[in-house]
């Protein structure tokens, strides 16, 4: 088993990121065609990445090196996945709508001259 002391060349390093990229498609076969989608599974990857590098950084114990090693592997996997679909995705923005209340509050304010209603 290995240790958080253990040194790891760069083949080993790849090595585990494939095989989590295998198991990642052995687990979830599909992947998003929306670039969006897809974007959106990597930063997932990335926030638990950086929540245990800040956790390793600010508070001790919460985490350990192991788990950075793990969430960085992972985070290499869905990249990988994420640049082998780039000719396959299909970038067309999604349905939007307007937020009524919102422009409410935009109105008031601008008729009240910047100052925003909730001071009234």
């Amino acid at each position: 088993m290995e240790t958080e002391q253990t040194k790891r060349t760069p083949s080993e390093t790849i090595g585990a990121v494939y095989h989590e990229l295998e198991r990642a498609i052995a687990k979830f076969p599909t992947w998003p065609t929306d670039p969006l989608h897809a974007i959106a599974v990597l930063g997932e990857e990335f926030g638990e990445l950086t929540k245990d590098v800040l956790q390793m950084t600010y508070e001790p114990g919460k985490t350990t090196a192991e788990n950075v090693r793990k969430e960085a592997i992972q985070t290499a996997a869905m990249a990988l996945r994420f640049v082998a679909s780039l000719d396959e995705y299909i970038y067309k923005a999604g349905a939007q709508h307007r937020q009524a209340a919102f422009e409410e509050t935009q109105r008031q304010y601008y008729a009240r001259g910047g100052i925003h209603p909730c001071y009234d």
